[in-house]
């Protein structure tokens, strides 16, 4: 067996269970034969000192009268019962020529023993005598016939249990065979699902309980996956879009330039017109990579105290004569500070203005809000102008997401990167941004930590 077979061997849940099973069924049939082995010595050893109790109280009553061994001591003598008469440890009289261990003669504490003389085994039981106090009485007997018993036994129950463990590991192997059976079903759906097969589902109600609820898992997995591939593509969709269309214009001019000999004067004008739609190109690449690390929290930040007012109010001059031709106005009211970094809440902030004023009614007002309440500082760009439908709200912060399904090339519209990259600023500051629209009026508001222990 090759080492990667051994060791998906070894990983095996079939594998372990069977072993398991065989081992425990092992262990317990080991345990049950030793101590059936262990009461049976018990029993015969019991016995042995029930029946050796009863000849000596016999012994007991006559009291070893001078001619006890005179009248009794052949029977003894041509029967099974060995007999020894012990007066101070000396051997005053005993049946046949069978010697007693030394430490037994000399240790009248030791009431029972067993030994071994000539290969043959016998067991034998001290009785003190009553009114001799220094004479004691030893009957044994012969126990060949339970040695050789017993060894037969335990035999028996070593290839019994070896047996029975055998069959207990196959039957065990059967049992996780089937049970895992539901198991290689639900390998077999899984194995079904592609990325072109994502919309498969399992039903959990043909698999027993205790897959029920990884079923459950798998299918959210799956339909997050779905969900995420739908995102890929739409994203790679997205992307090739925003890049062709700069990229066709510049192509299609430049053809037309190069079709008849210009003047000076128009191949400048062709000039600036590539040079504005490479403008276009490179920012959407920026802000493509800029959101890129920031969702991957490889953007450097330098955090320090920030008061909100003096840079939102730079950012609300500066967008109020970008929106002159539309006649809009920017009003701030309130305060407040926040830590984090000051570049990137001017980007998040500045992206928020930016959309208000593009999507403003002309000749309006765009108020921006700063308020703390508690541990938060929130700041509010509030616009009047369409109201966005509320089922395309919860994607309103994709990237290259627009309410405009058409996605027609203006020059006043974004490349739908603006507010995903305010999000994910948001996020890396511990906070976020909610967005509300209905009559008419929307509003953006981003939420963050007033300090950095806050967050």
């Amino acid at each position: 067996m090759s080492k990667s077979n051994g060791n998906r061997l070894f990983n095996s849940m079939s594998a372990k269970l069977i072993v398991s099973f065989f081992t425990a069924s092992l262990l317990v049939l080991c345990a049950l034969s030793t101590v059936t082995l262990y009461h049976l010595k018990r029993h015969f050893h019991e016995q042995d000192r029930y029946t050796l109790e009863q000849k000596f109280n016999t012994i007991n009553i006559l009291q070893l009268q001078n001619d006890f061994i005179a009248k009794y001591g052949t029977f003894f003598e041509l029967g099974e019962t060995k007999l020894w008469l012990i007066n101070s440890g000396d051997i005053r009289y005993q049946t046949e020529e069978i010697a007693l261990p030394a430490h037994y003669l000399s240790n009248r504490s030791i009431k029972g023993f067993d030994w071994q003389e000539n290969g043959v085994r016998y067991r034998a039981f001290r009785f003190p005598v009553d009114k001799e106090p220094n004479v004691d009485v030893i009957l044994g007997i012969n126990i060949n016939h339970q040695h050789v018993f017993l060894t037969s036994f335990t035999t028996v129950l070593i290839w019994t249990t070896l047996f029975a463990s055998i069959v207990s590991g196959f039957l065990g192997w059967l049992i996780v065979r089937r049970g895992m059976r539901p198991v290689k079903h639900l390998e077999e759906h899984m194995q079904q699902i592609s990325t072109e097969k994502l919309d498969l589902r399992i039903e959990p109600a043909l698999f027993p309980s205790e897959l029920q609820q990884l079923v459950v898992v798998s299918n959210d997995m799956l339909s997050r996956l779905e969900k995420e591939f739908e995102r890929l593509s739409e994203y790679s969709s997205d992307i090739a879009h925003e890049l062709r269309t700069p990229i066709s214009n510049m192509m299609t001019q430049t053809q037309v330039i190069l079709a008849h000999p210009r003047t000076s004067e128009e191949y400048q004008e062709s000039l600036i017109s590539t040079s504005e739609e490479l403008s276009r190109l490179t920012k959407t690449i920026t802000d493509m990579l800029y959101l890129a690390k920031s969702e991957h929290n490889l953007l450097q930040t330098d955090n320090e105290d920030i008061d909100l007012y003096p840079l939102i109010e730079d950012l609300a001059e500066y967008y109020e004569l970008a929106g002159d031709e539309k006649g809009v106005t920017i009003n701030l009211t309130g305060s407040g500070t926040v830590h984090g970094d000051k570049e990137m809440l001017k980007r998040a902030l500045g992206n928020l203005i930016s959309n208000a004023v593009r999507h403003s009614d002309n000749n309006e007002a765009i108020n921006i809000q700063i308020s703390q309440i508690n541990n938060t500082t929130k700041v509010a760009v509030i616009n009047k102008g369409e109201t966005i439908p509320a089922e395309y709200l919860p994607y309103i912060f994709e990237r290259f997401y627009r309410v405009d399904k058409a996605r027609m090339h203006r020059a006043t519209a974004g490349a739908g990167l603006g507010l995903a990259i305010a999000r994910s600023i948001a996020k890396i500051h511990h906070g976020d941004i909610l967005v509300r629209s209905d009559n008419g009026i929307t509003s953006f508001i981003l939420s963050v930590p007033k300090s950095s222990s806050d967050k």
